[in-house]
């Protein structure tokens, strides 16, 4: 029946709908907080996603650390590995044991091939977004949908671009520098709703909560 259902599947949709269609989702040796929503079908492993966080359709996530109050948008990859750029070959037969495709002619790893991703809180990524590894995405950023993020990102800046590259900052520093302090994310859930009150009133948030700091 489910091959019946493929053969009619591949006739009336293209082959990217049916790989999305086929691809299952897997959440392993990871861990997520509370009012965190991942919509299917995702891949997920050895990541943890914070409080009030959700992930769109079609992520590809490993070895990531996602903070609070995040959106993530369809298409995500994090995590997935790097080659080696400066050395004769990138294929990692000559440097991996991971046999990653059924082979190795070594006994040790010669190159980290892993580095954990750390995106900060009330972090807004677009769609089709890639992340490599070893990057930090600093609280409050924004990174635009399409973006190859290569290099760090500041806390509040909005990049953009392939490779990503800084578009503007969200905020002044001197607002940034009192947010970074205030740190409304880390908040009981009862002074939650403050940043409701305040929301299109930046300054008039920061004055209302300088006194907790």
């Amino acid at each position: 029946m489910r091959d019946l259902f493929v053969r009619f599947m591949e006739w009336i949709l293209p082959s990217a709908c049916l790989d999305f269609l086929e691809m299952r989702s897997v959440f392993a040796r990871s861990e997520k907080g509370k009012f965190v929503k991942l919509y299917r079908p995702y891949r997920i492993y050895d990541t943890s996603v914070g409080d009030y966080s959700y992930i769109a359709r079609n992520a590809l996530v490993d070895h990531t650390t996602i903070g609070k109050f995040c959106s993530i948008g369809p298409n995500f990859l994090s995590g997935k590995g790097l080659h080696p750029t400066a050395a004769v070959s990138t294929a990692p037969m000559f440097y991996s044991t991971a046999r990653q495709n059924g082979l190795t002619l070594v006994s040790e790893n010669k190159f980290k091939e892993v580095k954990r991703v750390t995106i900060g809180n009330d972090v807004f990524i677009g769609a089709n977004v890639f992340v490599r590894d070893g990057v930090k995405i600093g609280d409050g950023a924004i990174v635009a949908a399409g973006a190859v993020v290569v290099k760090d990102v500041p806390p509040y800046a909005i990049v953009g671009g392939v490779p990503a590259k800084i578009l503007r900052m969200r905020m002044s520093d001197e607002q940034i520098e009192k947010m970074l302090k205030i740190r409304w994310w880390d908040f009981d859930e009862d002074r939650l709703p403050i940043v409701s009150r305040h929301f299109d009133d930046l300054d008039g948030f920061i004055r209302a909560n300088e006194g907790f700091v």
